[in-house]
């Protein structure tokens, strides 16, 4: 949030979005922070990054623009786990994580 004040009144920016995409399931919510997907158990108190959402290793950003706009998670998906973050970057993109 960034607010300008003035004489005559204040303007308040919205730059990020309140509450961030996030999927639950099983006792755990994934979620992104700080370019990483990050997985939160409630049993335990746990938060651990799982996957860091830049491409290759490289310092260039995933693609993700401000964050992203919904996040799912395959609870269809036996031998692992994936996740379906889709963002409004570049007119729309999304990305399957799998770990």
């Amino acid at each position: 949030l960034l607010a300008a004040g003035h004489d005559s009144g204040m303007i308040v920016f919205k730059l990020e979005r309140e509450r961030p995409a996030y999927d639950i399931y099983n006792g755990r919510m994934f979620y992104v922070k700080d370019k990483y997907l990050r997985m939160h158990e409630f049993g335990s108190q746990r938060d651990v990054p799982v996957v860091s959402l830049r491409r290759g290793g490289h310092s260039q950003p995933s693609g993700l623009g401000n964050g992203p706009r919904s996040l799912s998670y395959n609870t269809l998906d036996q031998s692992g786990s994936s996740v379906l973050i889709c963002s409004e970057a570049d007119g729309g993109s999304h990305g399957l994580l799998t770990f």
